[in-house]
């Protein structure tokens, strides 16, 4: 079992992006980032992989500097991008 996560650089920008995929229909939460993980700002957006084909496209149409990426986080605690 897993579950993907976007990350920033930014909390004021995870939680822009939070409103913003909110606004399109996308069902995310924040949560803090996985000690894994090793990047961004401690915050990161908890979405669905129903939804991780959305949510590129929501990026890529409200850039981010802070952006980081996607991950993949699995519950023995391994996170791929």
């Amino acid at each position: 079992m897993y579950y993907i996560i976007v990350v920033f650089r930014s909390r004021n920008q995870t939680a822009r992006m939070f409103d913003v995929f909110r606004s399109y229909g996308i069902n995310c939460n924040i949560i803090n980032t996985p000690r894994q993980a090793n990047v961004g700002c401690g915050l990161s957006l908890r979405i669905s992989e129903n939804d991780l084909y959305n949510a590129r496209v929501v990026v890529n149409k409200h850039p981010q500097s802070s952006f980081v990426g996607f991950f993949k986080v699995y519950a023995n605690g391994k996170i791929f991008c």
